[in-house]
């Protein structure tokens, strides 16, 4: 029994001194290298050194850089083409020609609010409708800050007007250029009337040009000669919307929408001798003037 305890001692020994054996470490490398390869026991590496990290860093922080500085000037240069659409104050200052029609629908007794046609009264009252239509020739010059000054003048024409309701038993006298006569007796007539009035614009987010004109500044007649001397004042002038061409050369405008405002002439005393409300329709083309 003692022979087999003595082997079996010594097998025990052999087993233990082989598990010491296994669990030993690899053979490393030293710092600043890294292992490139080994042998399937472990204990003959090959090692490499590991380059300097402080070097590429900075290659790659310097080229980080670049990329977000040429990205940054990409940006500026796309919103700089972006912006060239965009119409500024300097694309309007400056002096322009002007011209352009207007049409007017005239009632001695006013417009229905609803259907924007001449109020008729019953009898015994009269109701006088008149066309009146005109050319206006002029510049304006826009400065600044959103002021401007316009200068021209407007040629105008009325037709022969009638008369609705009961007719009267003579007409009126000619106290107005806007009057007609009644039944066979049309009267027209023509005028001419300067223009000198200053007037505020301002460009709105969607790139229009918005114009109001001061319609309080009296017109005075210079033709015909029964005329002269005479004003006429338009109040409640409904503003201007214009469009502006892409070369910056040429606006188109009209009213954005109907409005009834009111004609007064005034005789060389300064008495009022009509009021006419009235219905106008304005169409004006803008070209630049060279500076």
């Amino acid at each position: 029994m003692g022979k087999y305890l003595r082997c079996g001692l010594a097998a025990a020994a052999v087993g233990l001194g082989a598990h010491g054996a296994w669990a030993q470490n690899l053979v490393g490398c030293p710092t600043g290298q890294a292992m490139q390869s080994a042998d399937p026991s472990g204990k003959t590496v090959t090692c490499v050194a590991i380059p300097d990290a402080t070097g590429l860093q900075t290659q790659i922080n310097n080229e980080a850089t670049t990329r977000q500085q040429a990205d940054n000037a990409l940006s500026a240069r796309i919103d700089a083409l972006e912006g060239v659409g965009a119409i500024t104050e300097a694309d309007i200052v400056g002096k322009w020609t002007v011209s352009g029609t207007t049409t007017c629908l005239q009632s001695s007794t006013g417009f229905d609010a609803i259907t924007l046609s001449p109020i008729v009264p019953f009898l015994p009252s009269t109701a006088f409708v008149s066309q009146l239509a005109g050319t206006f020739i002029g510049t304006r010059t826009f400065n600044a800050g959103g002021t401007g000054h316009a200068l021209g003048t407007t040629h105008a024409l009325v037709f022969p007007g009638t008369f609705h309701g009961e007719q009267p038993v003579a007409p009126p006298p000619p106290a107005s250029p806007f009057i007609a006569g009644v039944g066979a007796r049309l009267v027209a007539g023509a005028s001419v009337a300067p223009l000198d009035a200053g007037f505020t614009w301002r460009l709105e987010p969607n790139g229009t040009l918005l114009i109001d004109d001061d319609g309080t500044i009296p017109q005075y007649f210079t033709a015909p000669p029964s005329r002269i001397g005479w004003t006429v004042t338009i109040e409640n002038v409904p503003p201007f919307v214009g469009y502006i061409s892409k070369d910056r050369k040429t606006i188109v405008m009209t009213h954005p929408g109907m409005q009834l405002e009111t004609s007064v002439t005034t005789d060389t005393a300064g008495t009022v001798t009509n009021r006419t409300p009235r219905f106008c329709a304005r169409h004006r083309v803008l070209t630049r003037l060279a500076d």
